[in-house]
């Protein structure tokens, strides 16, 4: 069993796959600003792990999401895989068991949404026999990204980016540029900065309206202040633009939220921050 309730929005279920967490230094969140983080531990006790003289650290939550609709099954993101220097992951928490909780039969997905080829986001989406996971499935990944990472000198997303033409080989990857509908209700968004092809999911039925962001966003002081730049984009600036716009929208539509790395990753935004919890 998964630790994280799912979520509902209309007839679609969002469930999560967890591979567990590592800690992650606060010294190293928000460059240049100075944070009052034992303010952050009361309002988000879920977030932390330790406080410090430097700073302490955070939950690191690897999470990714299973879309349930009427008919169809879509993955946003695969996890992490085996690849350095995720391998004592794939040990102690194997991708296989993971899925398992979740309720993830690999063969009943339709499509797996990429929002980044950052190996903890893609590493997942081959099996350990070199195969895709997701037999069925359409694999969709921004050209950006696609072409970014055939050249990145960080050997785990390297590793996981090459894995993937396989997937290619196949023909069963899917680098059509265009913001779209990939499944009835289900859009992929370009919201680039921490990445060059960076996308977020918008899942719509009816009046309901459901954003899993990807790695818009790390933690919730930047739900607060998503013009603060984060240490984990390749583009500070543009991450920063991409971050102010799509939250704002989502504050003011009342939409709910999905962030992978946050251990509670399901909330919403008032003119407050974040508030965890299904709207």
């Amino acid at each position: 069993m998964t630790h994280v309730q799912p979520c509902s929005v209309g007839s679609f279920e969002i469930s999560v796959m967890c591979q567990g967490f590592a800690p992650l230094a606060l010294s190293d969140e928000c460059p240049g600003r100075q944070v009052d983080w034992e303010s952050q531990r009361r309002r988000h006790p879920w977030t932390f792990l330790d406080l410090g003289h430097d700073g302490g650290s955070w939950q690191w939550h690897v999470h990714a999401f299973v879309i349930r609709g009427p008919s169809s099954v879509v993955m946003v993101d695969t996890g992490t895989g085996s690849f350095p220097p995720f391998e004592p992951w794939a040990e102690s928490r194997p991708a296989d068991q993971a899925y398992a909780d979740a309720g993830v039969d690999p063969r009943e997905v339709e499509v797996v949404v990429m929002t980044h080829l950052h190996a903890d986001h893609a590493g997942g989406g081959l099996a350990s026999d070199g195969e895709p996971r997701f037999p069925n499935a359409r694999y969709v990944v921004h050209p950006a990204d696609w072409t970014f990472f055939e050249a990145s000198d960080d050997l785990q997303d390297y590793t996981a980016r090459h894995a993937l033409e396989r997937v290619q080989e196949l023909g069963m990857l899917d680098i059509t540029e265009d913001d779209r509908e990939v499944m009835a209700g289900v859009a992929v968004m370009h919201t680039p900065g921490h990445t060059p092809g960076h996308r977020s999911v918008v899942l719509t039925e009816g009046d309901r309206t459901a954003l899993l962001t990807g790695d818009l966003l790390h933690l919730p002081i930047q739900a607060e202040n998503p013009t603060w730049l984060s240490s984990h984009d390749e583009d500070p600036e543009t991450g920063a633009t991409s971050r102010a716009q799509l939250l704002g929208t989502a504050r003011e539509q009342g939409w709910t939220i999905g962030v992978p790395h946050f251990a509670e990753p399901f909330g919403s935004l008032t003119s407050q921050g974040w508030v965890q919890g299904q709207r």
